[in-house]
């Protein structure tokens, strides 16, 4: 289309105002004034009528046929070219008074007052010219975008949003107040769906993603005006599409490997037509539009990923709970059934008839130790399911493995035939813990190492200080060890080798010292026997609590 044709009349309007005011200002400042000012014009009356005509014919039709200007700048720059040349002449003038009024007599400027002259309007001229052009611009387009202050907080805060409804909200809710443009779209691709923004946005009824707009965008064309395009009329139809939608322009959303979408503009406001300045920074605009779609695409595609890997975590969490169910009520049914069944009948045989005393005080002994048996399974159970924070505190470890040792041998579990021995160093470092709770540590595995040496042995406790501020504790016995097979298996909830072993105590103990930020391991020593090694930080890795 000829760009004749593409000119609006308010740019018509605008393009006879420049043409008049720049053959105003050349006959003005070639005849008028020279004649007010000086009583001679610099050419003759005729010569400045017909240079004032081609100025103005060419301001008018050179923007319209030939040139690719700026209306808006090319205004600008004749209004403060002409304020310009009125200020200087107008200084010239008061000069030329003041010389006449300090030299009445002399009818001629000197050269010397010319050459002062011109060297003072050289010194001025640039910085009055940015005042100038400055002042112009703030009256005539101060409505007009701050595009450079715009595009600056724009790329701030897109750059930064990774949610997509809230990029959204900034580009379609935002953005068109800030560019004083009636309204922004999106399109943004995904393999062969599209989706549009605003949400209420609707056009063309044929697939987008195989349009011959979007193959051109693909293919690196930066941007089309929504217009009729000679010589192509599905592209021409399609652009007309969008131009019925409240469109003006097409930007393609090309992000590194991924082609993102189109960014639509409006029209502006005010009526008028865009400019070159407002394609460069419609340009520098998509090109930071694309790179946030394309993060905010990837960080919607990484939260898809991760609900779904949540939802599978769940499904197999579920699944480890229902199988440990499974696992816990088939243990409980074996474990419970046989103490249950014994006490049964030991109350079935006291009551079927009158016993002797002897007989009585056997059954109800064995009725005593299933109950403690089955308080021992549901301990077990408890402190595995309501394991409760440690509470740290100092802890003297000389007084406190003593004091163990001494209560241990003196209770009814300790085998008399076992020999314990403690192993202490004459000084130990301060720990923080909470010794309740390693206490039953200390107590599962001294009652292990006794149960497996058949009430005769040796059992060793040391402790001593390694690396990294941390101790050592090893309880170590004289029997026969664990079957390597079963060293893998020891702390599995519900594993045990012994015939009445619920297999909680071990998981449980290394339950607590895991809460300790510890590691516990059991290992077969090279003497013969069992090691239980545990390694614990002397201060953890939380908040400690007062002495």
């Amino acid at each position: 289309m000829p760009r004749f044709l593409q000119i609006s009349k308010k740019d018509l309007f605008i393009l006879l105002f420049i043409g008049v005011w720049f053959g105003v200002l050349v006959f003005v400042y070639l005849y008028m004034l020279p004649l007010l000012i000086v009583d001679h014009s610099l050419v003759s009356l005729t010569l400045s009528l017909f240079t004032a005509t081609v100025v103005s014919l060419f301001f008018f039709f050179g923007p319209i046929f030939f040139l690719k200007v700026e209306l808006d700048r090319l205004l600008s720059s004749g209004l403060t070219f002409g304020i310009l040349l009125g200020m200087l002449y107008g200084l010239y003038a008061c000069l030329l008074a003041l010389l006449d009024y300090l030299s009445p007599n002399s009818r001629d400027a000197p050269t010397e007052f010319l050459l002062l002259v011109i060297l003072g309007c050289a010194l001025v001229y640039s910085p009055l010219r940015r005042l100038v052009q400055y002042s112009v611009d703030r009256l005539i387009f101060g409505s007009r975008p701050d595009y450079q202050n715009l595009l600056c907080e724009v790329s701030g805060r897109i750059a930064t949003t990774l949610q997509l409804p809230d990029l959204v909200d900034i580009l379609v809710d935002e953005l068109p107040k800030g560019l004083q443009v009636t309204g922004i779209g999106l399109m943004i691709m995904e393999e062969k769906r599209s989706r549009l923004y605003p949400e209420n946005l609707r056009f063309g009824s044929s697939l987008w993603s195989k349009s011959r707009l979007i193959t051109l965008l693909r293919q690196g064309q930066q941007s089309f005006s929504c217009k009729r395009m000679v010589g192509d009329s599905v592209l021409s139809a399609e652009l007309l599409e969008i131009k019925k939608a409240g469109f003006a322009l097409v930007y393609g959303l090309q992000g590194g490997s991924l082609f993102a979408g189109m960014l639509l503009i409006g029209p502006r406001k005010d009526g008028t037509s865009y400019t070159s300045r407002d394609f460069q920074a419609f340009s520098i605009l998509g090109s930071q539009v694309s790179t946030a779609i394309e993060n905010a695409l990837n960080f919607e595609s990484l939260a898809g990923s991760n609900d779904q890997l949540q939802a599978t975590f769940h499904k197999l969490v579920q699944a480890e709970k229902m199988a440990a169910l499974g696992e816990m009520t088939a243990m409980l049914a074996h474990e419970l059934i046989n103490p249950l069944g014994i006490i049964r009948s030991s109350a079935q045989y006291l009551l079927s008839e009158q016993r002797s005393a002897e007989v009585q005080e056997n059954l109800l002994q064995y009725v005593i130790e299933e109950v403690d048996s089955l308080n021992l399974i549901i301990n077990n159970l408890l402190g595995l399911a309501r394991h409760k924070p440690p509470k740290f505190r100092k802890v003297d470890l000389q007084f406190e493995i003593k004091d163990f040792v001494d209560k241990w041998v003196e209770c009814e579990e300790h085998s008399q035939g076992v020999k314990i021995n403690v192993n202490l160093p004459d000084t130990l470092p301060v720990l923080y813990a909470d010794f309740k709770q390693l206490r039953q540590v200390l107590f599962n595995c001294v009652a292990n190492s006794e149960e497996a040496m058949e009430a005769v042995g040796t059992i060793t406790i040391s402790i001593r200080e390694i690396e990294q501020q941390r101790i050592e504790i090893v309880v170590e016995d004289t029997g026969p060890g664990v079957a390597e097979d079963d060293l893998k298996l020891v702390f599995k909830k519900f594993f045990t080798t012994k015939e009445k072993g619920v297999g909680l105590g071990l998981p449980v103990c290394r339950q607590v010292v895991r809460a300790h930020n510890g590691s516990i391991k059991l290992v077969n020593s090279q003497e013969g026997g069992a090691r239980v090694i545990i390694r614990l930080p002397l201060r953890p890795l939380v908040t400690v609590g007062k002495n």
